[in-house]
């Protein structure tokens, strides 16, 4: 961590700055225990002699007023080097951990170890572990700095002073106990409960009359006062026991310590000063020695001790810290599942998508004629199943073919476009494309080369511009072409009767937050304080149109599921029209479900005149005009393909699409 973080500029000046500052403030309580010595070394020949060297004093004074002002100029600059260091660390390792989740393949991402794993390696609401684990390394490191320096001047204290041992001892004592007392407060382990049923039955009726999502069956069912009976029975059981978590928790605090270990932890602060008194009566002229002696060893062991606890407490934590860094690093280097041949398969720094066969494998050759597929015995199930998706396959498309893929849901349609864009790989048998192993070709050609649209499509938490654009990255700052694609998306028309129109987003990923005071009410007896929050909007530029879309962003606004989809398809069409020449393929995973019978006919025509010579394949369990001009028709049940051909061959035949054509074809008659 500690390599990687000095090879990043912003941070690298930092984090020197910072260790300076953490040495030096390590430093400098074992600097004013010496000229404390040295002042009390004075104080001695000023008792003994009747003089003083005033420049010494000069010189010790000058050094405790100036060590007195670096300790509060050094926690300044800590608090304001730590601040910039903090957000530039989690910076850095923001992108690391965007880089770590975005990298894995579908069956990883799916796997519940990985999402374990990540979920220990990223805690949602954690701060910066990177920042968190630098800190506590290098305060211990300080604090043992810190110790060494003191013992060794303190050690010289202790020598010249005959009751210092033994208020070194004493003091020594008083801090250990009430470090022990605290730190036991604040690290030992316990779990809190309650048994009593009565108490568990008020708080429950007390949620269920307080949720919103239960005030319709409340009013409803009129059992509002059962429920108020309910809950005084429960409450006049419950009488004195009745506490919340956190009063309870007070009590069991000033009942955990004992009466007499808090008597004696009082005995044992006094005695310093039973010694002090007992060192004056003897030797009254010691007075003014003894009172300074007290002072300087007193506030000095208890540092000590401190500083030598903190140590412990912390040599205690930094595994915890160090573990957390190590499982930072770790999930940089999942494997994934879908594997590609190289030298070192388990070196996860290789950009995997980039390793294999260039796809196409002669750059003389274009795939603006259609890519072939063909599946060889294909087998697939999917990770912690069972059963088969797909059991046996065996097609052949070739170069420029429009295949339709029908058949009822879950018989394995949608596994067929999966395996073809290699989101999964094939449990058993081979699946070619252009002639070539799926599996030896370049992730990334092979993906750049196909435009898919998949049933469960998604939206991304952007504006409908990116939500587009993203269908082809090189050209997302392209205006005019994402303009197009929404247009042969059948999108551009709702797009642009949104206030934002393609600057909307579809569900707005910052949420704002307003203070507790209430808006302007029209009632102006009322007592709140007024406050205009739409005059705070306008002064910060913000529109009602973004306002409305706090919650949720456009999809709480009304756009239909159909609309959502043609945003989808946007997408495709801005992958597969705009992006002509690096796209050969097109697959289709039932791009109709939420279309009306109208739009879906306008659709489907929009992609047969636009797709040129691309091999193009639908899935669907619609049977309709599509179909009338496939070049192939695969019809399949239960993982496996029962019938291939053309819509007139399949009709002729007389078989299961036969019929299920049929069957569709009379609801329109």
């Amino acid at each position: 961590m500690l390599a990687d973080l000095a090879r990043v500029p912003a941070v690298a000046p930092l984090l020197a700055a910072y260790l300076a500052v953490l040495l030096a403030r390590a430093l400098v309580p074992a600097l004013v225990l010496a000229y404390n010595a040295r002042l009390l070394a004075i104080v001695q020949t000023a008792v003994d002699a009747r003089t003083v060297d005033p420049h010494a004093l000069a010189h010790v004074s000058t050094v405790l007023v100036l060590a007195s002002a670096a300790t509060r100029l050094l926690a300044h600059l800590k608090d304001r080097i730590a601040g910039p260091l903090h957000l530039r660390i989690k910076n850095y390792y923001a992108v690391h951990i965007f880089h770590a989740i975005a990298r894995l393949d579908v069956p990883t991402f799916d796997d519940p170890a990985v999402t374990r794993q990540l979920e220990r390696a990223f805690p949602p609401h954690s701060s910066n572990i990177a920042f968190r684990a630098l800190s506590a390394s290098f305060s211990l490191f300080s604090h043992l700095l810190q110790l060494l320096s003191q013992l060794s001047v303190l050690l010289t204290v202790l020598s010249d002073n005959p009751d210092a041992p033994l208020l070194a001892i004493l003091c020594c004592s008083t801090a250990y106990f009430q470090f022990s007392r605290d730190s036991q407060s604040l690290q030992s382990v316990w779990l809190a409960t309650t048994t009593n049923s009565d108490f568990i039955k008020s708080e429950g009726l007390k949620r269920a009359v307080a949720d919103p999502i239960h005030r319709k069956e409340i009013v409803a069912g009129a059992i509002a006062p059962f429920l108020l009976a309910q809950y005084r029975l429960a409450v006049s059981r419950i009488s004195d026991h009745s506490s919340s978590f956190y009063e309870a928790y007070e009590v069991h605090q000033r009942n955990r310590h004992s009466f007499f270990a808090i008597f004696f932890e009082e005995v044992l602060r006094a005695l310093p000063q039973v010694v002090f008194t007992l060192r004056a009566v003897r030797q009254p002229t010691s007075i003014p020695l003894s009172v300074a002696s007290l002072h300087l060893i007193t506030s000095t062991t208890q540092s000590f001790t401190y500083a030598a606890f903190s140590l412990v407490q912390g040599a205690s934590t930094i595994v915890s810290h160090l573990t957390a860094v190590r499982q930072l690093y770790q999930v940089a280097h999942i494997p994934n599942r879908v594997k590609v041949h190289h030298n070192d398969s388990n070196d996860t720094t290789i950009d995997e998508t980039l390793v294999g066969t260039p796809f196409p494998e002669n750059t003389q050759t274009t795939i603006a004629y259609g890519i072939s597929v063909e599946f060889c015995n294909v087998s697939f199930s999917y990770p912690g199943s069972d059963a088969y998706a797909l059991r046996n396959v065996n097609f052949k498309l070739e170069r420029g073919q429009l295949c339709v893929i029908v058949g009822n849901n879950g018989s394995g349609k949608s596994t067929i476009l999966k395996l073809i864009t290699r989101l999964y790989d094939p449990t058993e048998g081979t699946i070619l494309i252009d002639g070539i192993d799926i599996k030896t070709l370049r992730l990334a050609d092979l993906r750049r080369a196909i435009s898919v649209l998949f049933q469960d499509y998604t939206h991304f938490p952007l504006s409908i511009h990116d939500n587009i654009a993203l269908g082809d990255p090189a050209h997302a700052d392209d205006r005019a072409k994402v303009e197009h694609a929404a247009q042969l998306g059948g999108a551009s028309a709702f797009i642009e009767r949104l206030p934002d129109t393609y600057d909307t987003y579809l569900e707005r990923p910052v949420q704002d937050y307003y203070s507790a005071l209430p808006e302007r009410t029209d009632d102006d007896t009322s007592d709140d304080h007024p406050v205009d929050f739409a005059a705070l909007r306008t002064a910060a530029g913000i529109t009602q149109a973004q306002v409305d879309g706090v919650s949720g962003g456009v999809g709480n606004r009304g756009l239909s599921g159909g609309q959502m989809q043609r945003i989808a398809l946007s997408r495709t069409f801005m992958r597969s029209v705009v992006s002509d020449e690096s796209v050969g393929l097109l697959l289709f995973d039932e791009p109709s479900a939420s279309l009306d019978p109208t739009a879906e006919h306008d659709l489907f025509e929009r992609l047969r005149t636009l797709r040129g010579n691309k091999t193009m394949v639908f899935s669907s369990h619609r049977f309709g005009s599509l179909t009338r001009h496939a070049d192939c028709i695969l019809y399949m049940d239960d993982s496996h393909i029962v019938e291939e051909g053309t819509h007139d061959e399949l009709i002729a035949r007389g078989g299961e699409y036969a019929r299920i054509w049929m069957l569709q074809a009379r609801a329109f008659l």
